[in-house]
């Protein structure tokens, strides 16, 4: 079982792509208001991360639905937060000023097992695919994952 277990996180996240098949991604502009980035995170079934990209689909950034909460909720956060932060929580207006630091993505020839440990390290759950252009084209879950490793496992 270990043996099918590192094939299977040998393989190229290109490959997983390939298997898994293209779905909607949530993406907007660095310049998105803060009610088109709601309005991205509704369309896309399912979406944890709004990817900020250019006119080219370069990425520029990534935003949580956990980090948007808590700016657009600053109020009910822990009390203990810096009058900066609050500051810079209260006055966020552009999807420019939502994006997690630092982002972590994907490279389609990168291993499914290198991913994973970024993934694990960094305690994310979706992580963005690049190309060899840094562009936006696609994303991949720990669910994914699961279920790709699963299939070579318990078949």
């Amino acid at each position: 079982m270990k043996d099918t277990q590192q094939k299977s996180l040998s393989t190229t996240v290109s490959k997983l792509m390939k298997a898994i098949g293209q779905r909607q991604l949530a993406y907007v502009s660095p310049e998105a208001e803060v009610q088109e980035i709601i309005s991205a995170f509704t369309k896309a079934e399912y979406a944890r991360l709004v990817y900020v990209v250019d006119n080219e689909k370069r990425l520029s950034g990534v935003i949580s639905l956990g980090n948007l909460s808590r700016h657009l909720f600053f109020h009910h956060c822990n009390k203990a937060i810096d009058n900066l932060h609050l500051i810079s929580m209260a006055t966020s207006e552009t999807a420019a000023d939502f994006i997690d630091r630092p982002t972590i993505a994907a490279h389609l020839s990168d291993s499914i097992d290198s991913v994973l440990d970024r993934m694990l390290s960094a305690g994310i759950k979706e992580i963005p695919v690049l190309d060899e252009t840094e562009h936006l084209v696609g994303d991949l879950t720990l669910v994914d994952i699961l279920q790709h490793c699963a299939m070579d496992i318990w078949k």
